[in-house]
């Protein structure tokens, strides 16, 4: 049987572009056509060479898994280790899931021209399984990163919130934030972030409707003696737009969030936000994923509080 070079030169640079590309997709990379294209030439060129040097298991499995990690590298050029990893793994999976898909359509096809040698499938059916693999693979990598994504939409990432305070609680519905980092900056807590209007039944609202004036300097000029009870602390934060801001924060008792399970805390602070997180009043509140983390559920001093009057 005669293999043409450059044939299995061409397929193998469009199933490693396929699977880069899915790759890109699944670890929300960003897309560089050319750098693709370049990492899967180098991937084309790597599966000729393997095929004519006929490497013994172990040495192949070494190369393979240097040039992977070269390609995926080209095709992103990530600096960072661990989203290098990230990427080695995404691709990885791909690829499994590319010849799984492959060798599916080899039972169904049923080619009579076929070569087994070594670790290489050869023969006339290879272009087509190739095309009709990729791009029956490429749809269920869109797929599984469209139901990836709706897994993590606004709606699966809200949960109830507690906040207990001096005999007095409110729930409320809280997003969690990745990206909500803010920490007080003398105990390093945890910061949550609340909108004024959620904290009347807990906070007078004279001192709600005066936030500005309090951060100024300004109320406490006149006699408002309620407002050393609270204990309030400056948090300061940055924000876009906002790289000096600066939210009022006070500890609660304790909390609890309804996630998974009941989590309860009692060393975070409520930063107050005197504006709008949410258009749509979906959330009025904005929890760190760190708070989800750090959460001690079996705090029994926090669990054996009997909250009266609540």
């Amino acid at each position: 049987m005669i293999i043409y070079i450059d044939i299995v030169f061409l397929e193998n640079v469009l199933i490693n572009y396929i699977i880069l590309f899915s790759t890109a997709i699944i670890s929300k990379s960003k897309i560089n056509p050319f750098r693709i294209l370049l990492a899967s030439s180098v991937g084309g060129i790597y599966s000729i060479l393997n095929y004519i040097a006929n490497l013994n298991i172990f040495l192949n499995l070494i190369i393979k898994i240097i040039i992977s990690v070269v390609i995926v590298y080209i095709s992103f050029r990530t600096k960072k280790i661990k989203y290098i990893l990230k990427q080695i793994c995404f691709f990885y999976m791909i690829s499994f899931m590319f010849g799984g898909v492959a060798f599916m359509l080899l039972f169904f096809i049923n080619p009579k021209n076929i070569i087994i040698d070594g670790n290489h499938f050869i023969g006339t059916y290879a272009l087509k399984v190739t095309i009709i693999g990729s791009f029956f693979s490429f749809i269920i990598v869109l797929i599984i990163s469209k139901l990836i994504k709706d897994r993590l939409s606004k709606k699966t990432m809200l949960c109830d919130l507690e906040i207990y305070y001096k005999g007095k609680y409110k729930k409320i519905k809280t997003l969690i934030d990745t990206g909500n980092l803010l920490k007080e900056p003398i105990s390093q807590a945890d910061v949550i972030i609340v909108e004024k209007n959620s904290l009347k039944d807990i906070i007078d609202t004279d001192i709600l409707n005066n936030l500005s004036n309090i951060i100024n300097g300004k109320w406490l000029e006149s006699d408002n003696s309620k407002i050393y009870s609270y204990k309030f602390k400056i948090i300061p934060f940055s924000s876009l737009g906002n790289e000096n801001g600066i939210l009022i924060g006070f500890k609660p008792d304790y909390i609890k969030i309804y996630n998974e399970l009941e989590n309860i805390r009692d060393d975070v602070f409520i930063g107050i936000y005197d504006g709008k997180l949410c258009k749509t009043n979906l959330y009025t509140s904005l929890i760190g994923l760190d708070i989800l983390k750090k959460g001690d559920s079996k705090n029994e001093f926090v669990k054996k509080i009997k909250v009266k009057n609540y």
